[in-house]
């Protein structure tokens, strides 16, 4: 294998065996810049799988002492299974995102949660800051075929290799549960006395990187993943991948990290 150092230089290393753990973006670059290696099925890169999320915010008639900081680990977990949300195949997760909002500060609030300018502006401020509520959700992504990491035709890291190019697509089921959580989540803001929604987005606004997946999924065939449940390549025997780019799906709003560690563990002791 052939290894680039960060002074520049190239260095050879053998070994009996690699594990590329680079994550669901990086992983898939240095697979298909590496002359399209363990793709034989033609599915490194694809089923790239983003954060589908949505946050609510709204102001509440009394304090509600945002500016502290308030957690953002008050979960809801009833909508997190394969069937919780009518009519779509995945579910999601709510939870109190305040903090996560991004509004503890005055100037945020002050931008975003209250309009105006002048007196008016500063006399609102002082009734309303401290006021606001936030209630985000996390979905489920499923794989879909516009989503895909490839090859940058033009850039190029300083080693002359193809960056990584990101192609993210929402698809109709996608949409739907978006439309769920956002919906969800005004009712929960409603239901505790919050009813002056002052902002709300989502996926469909922004793309949302803070979990990826996919692009080397895992499978029991050669001909549909990259590699086997134990996260080795089916094609090169020696070759493990043990990142989040193996899942075939990406879990109904869970963060990623304890299911990273639980499949690199498992490769370990399939290793030795």
């Amino acid at each position: 294998m052939l290894v680039a150092r960060a002074n520049g230089g190239i260095e050879r290393i053998r070994a009996p065996r690699f594990v590329l753990a680079a994550g669901a973006v990086e992983t898939p670059r240095l697979l298909l810049a590496s002359g399209n290696l363990a793709n034989e099925s033609g599915e490194v890169g694809r089923n790239f799988m983003e954060t589908v999320s949505t946050l609510v915010g709204a102001l509440h008639p009394e304090p509600q002492h945002g500016r502290r900081g308030l957690p953002a680990d008050a979960i809801c977990w009833d909508f997190n299974a394969p069937d919780a949300i009518p009519g779509v195949a995945g579910g999601c997760r709510l939870y109190h995102a305040s903090a996560e909002s991004g509004l503890v500060g005055l100037a945020n609030f002050a931008v975003r949660a209250v309009p105006g300018w002048g007196r008016a502006h500063a006399r609102k401020m002082r009734e309303q800051y401290g006021h606001a509520l936030y209630v985000g959700a996390i979905g489920e992504s499923l794989p879909h075929a516009q989503s895909r990491i490839d090859l940058d035709p033009v850039k190029r890291d300083h080693h002359g290799v193809p960056l990584a190019r990101i192609s993210a697509w929402l698809g109709e089921t996608d949409i739907a549960r978006l439309r769920f959580m956002a919906g969800k989540s005004r009712e929960l803001l409603a239901a505790g006395g919050a009813t002056d929604v002052f902002e709300a987005y989502s996926s469909w606004d922004r793309f949302s990187a803070s979990h990826v997946f996919g692009t080397c999924r895992m499978g029991s065939g050669p001909a549909a993943s990259v590699v086997n449940a134990d996260g080795r390549s089916h094609r090169w025997r020696n070759l493990w991948i043990t990142d989040a780019s193996v899942f075939p799906s990406s879990g109904g709003g869970e963060a990623p990290s304890l299911t990273i560690q639980a499949l690199a563990l498992r490769c370990a002791e399939r290793m030795t």
